[in-house]
């Protein structure tokens, strides 16, 4: 009996899959929306999404001159760029810089699904920058997949109107949003330091429930159940910022709030917020402000 054959593998193509969506934006069209508001700072070029693309590839060996974001949402796939490799899977995301030489292509036996965008403007790398990927492996991996799908199909929704400048405006300040829930929601790929960071999440949480009281390093540090050198290095690493600096944002942002809001006197206010001198306060929320608490709420 004669052996029974693997099925071939598909041939490699970098579009034209079944059911795929992929739009390219008219040169006419990214020239207009540079001078709308927020698009000169960023703007989609290229977006889309293909479903278990078998066959899948694409290969710039002079780069691209846009910046090439590929979120995977299912499957498998590997990406190339410069002299770093690595494979993609469910969750996995990348950022290639304009002009970085790269290749990517579906996995033969297990074809990823991804979508992507390409985008520009004069505010571009800037918000790359933010999402403090390493230059070397500018990779990251988000655990909450479906929250990033509806995020993408906010910014799809915007190139199917006729590219109006509502669309447009639409579109760049969705991308703004879509790649603040790529910082938002980044989880380290292992196991054991994405306990570490759900801890830093809970510590968060915990610091907005406790705005009234004034809390220490160690007090953080043994809520979070890990020593005070390690939550502070993560704690920066994951939020950008200082614990305690953290927690001084919060308690200047409910401030603002209350003086908004409410007709509670500054002092209520300030030992409201965990502060046991009122002038401390005003201080502080100067420092942070620019104006005192009373001229805050004048104006």
């Amino acid at each position: 009996m004669s052996k029974k054959l693997p099925p071939p593998l598909p041939r490699r193509i970098a579009e034209g899959f079944p059911g795929e969506r992929l739009v390219v934006l008219p040169h006419k069209v990214v020239r207009h929306a540079c001078g709308l508001p927020i698009c000169g700072d960023i703007r989609v070029t290229h977006t889309g999404r293909f479903d278990r693309v078998g066959g899948h590839y694409v290969s710039r060996p002079k780069g691209c001159p846009q910046h090439v974001l590929i979120f995977c949402l299912d499957g498998r796939g590997t990406v190339q760029a410069g002299k770093a490799g690595w494979q993609m899977r469910r969750g996995h995301g990348v950022v290639l810089a304009p002009g970085t030489a790269h290749q990517y292509a579906a996995s033969p036996r297990d074809p990823w699904s991804i979508f992507w965008f390409h985008f520009i403007g004069e505010r571009a790398a800037a918000c790359v920058r933010a999402l403090g990927l390493p230059k070397a492996r500018p990779g990251f991996w988000v655990q909450d997949v479906d929250m990033m799908v509806e995020a993408f199909e906010e910014c799809y929704h915007h190139v199917l109107g006729g590219y109006t400048d509502a669309d447009l405006i639409g579109l760049s300040t969705s991308f703004v949003r879509f790649l603040g829930l790529c910082r938002t929601l980044q989880r380290s790929p292992s196991t054991r330091l994405r306990r570490t960071e759900e801890r830093i999440v809970r510590s968060v949480r915990f610091l907005r429930e406790n705005l009234h009281r004034k809390l220490t390093l160690e007090q953080l540090a043994r809520e979070a159940g890990i020593s005070v050198p390690h939550f502070c290095a993560m704690f920066k690493r994951q939020i950008n910022c200082g614990p305690l600096e953290f927690f001084a944002r919060l308690k200047m942002q409910r401030a603002c709030e209350l003086l908004v809001r409410t007709e509670h006197g500054i002092a209520e206010i300030a030992y409201g917020l965990g502060f046991e001198d009122p002038l401390y306060f005003s201080k502080r929320f100067r420092q942070y402000m620019g104006v005192s608490p009373m001229n805050y709420r004048r104006a």
